[in-house]
């Protein structure tokens, strides 16, 4: 009976673990995708130090998010959005015409991220 109330918690233990997991990164996700697509729209409409503010602001979230992430995420998966989030910030800050597209980019691969952890019935079975 022991056996089975360890096995029973030890389950419990990696079902909130789970949950935790998808909810936080979720939502974190979504956050930044949100900033990123306000950055992209001041920035093609001429506000460019508006896109700087929301780009360093973006960084620092990143950075938060990043350290928390790491821990339930695997590091290669971080890696591209690390080089991404500092290459735009500077792209802003110096009015880059790339930076468009590479906060298209930080899009999709932040949507990629929320997509491919939160567990859903196709990636768990």
């Amino acid at each position: 009976m022991t056996r089975l109330k360890i096995s029973i918690i030890i389950i419990a233990a990696l079902i909130g673990t789970s949950i935790y997991q998808g909810v936080m990164i979720g939502r974190e996700c979504s956050s930044l995708m949100e900033q990123t697509a306000e950055a992209e729209e001041f920035f093609r409409s001429g506000n460019a130090e508006k896109s700087m503010d929301i780009t360093a602001e973006l960084q620092e979230k990143w950075e938060k998010f990043r350290s928390k992430a790491s821990v339930f995420v695997r590091n290669n998966k971080l890696t591209e959005l690390d080089r991404l989030v500092a290459r735009v910030h500077h792209l802003a800050e110096n009015e880059s015409e790339e930076l468009p597209s590479e906060l298209t980019e930080l899009y999709h691969l932040l949507e990629l991220l929320k997509n491919g952890e939160i567990p859903k019935w196709t990636s768990v079975f």
